[in-house]
């Protein structure tokens, strides 16, 4: 028994280490594949004799809407930011409102608070 615990032990140990190794060469794999995948691209455009100004000026146009688009990203996030504040604020005034009605109705005698706690419950 003590053997085979042993064996089982010493497997999982294994299993572990290689595991570890399979998610790093998984990594390098992929990172290889996107380098080879960018070659071939650049091949084929070097095949097809397409001009590297053409190929600048796609990279220009991509760049600038990229740019566009993260500007107005920027700004949804800025307004969002924004009505978050301002609900925050409305919360927090409620709040205060509950607070000083809660304290308001401290205030009132019993027989006061009963006839609000039952028109309260018919409304």
């Amino acid at each position: 028994m003590k053997q085979e615990v042993e064996d089982i032990t010493r497997d999982n140990s294994t299993y572990v280490n290689l595991e570890r190794k399979y998610e790093s060469l998984i990594k390098d794999v992929r990172k290889c594949e996107g380098e080879l995948a960018d070659y071939n691209l650049a091949l084929d455009k070097h095949r097809s004799d397409t001009k590297p100004e053409d190929i600048d000026a796609l990279y220009m146009h991509i760049r600038n809407q990229n740019e566009k688009q993260k500007q107005h990203l920027d700004g949804l996030f800025g307004e969002k930011r924004d009505m978050e504040n301002e609900i925050s604020s409305y919360e927090q005034q409620i709040q205060e409102i509950n607070f000083a009605n809660e304290a308001k109705l401290n205030d009132l005698d019993p027989e006061q608070r009963n006839d609000y706690e039952k028109y309260k419950a018919d409304n």
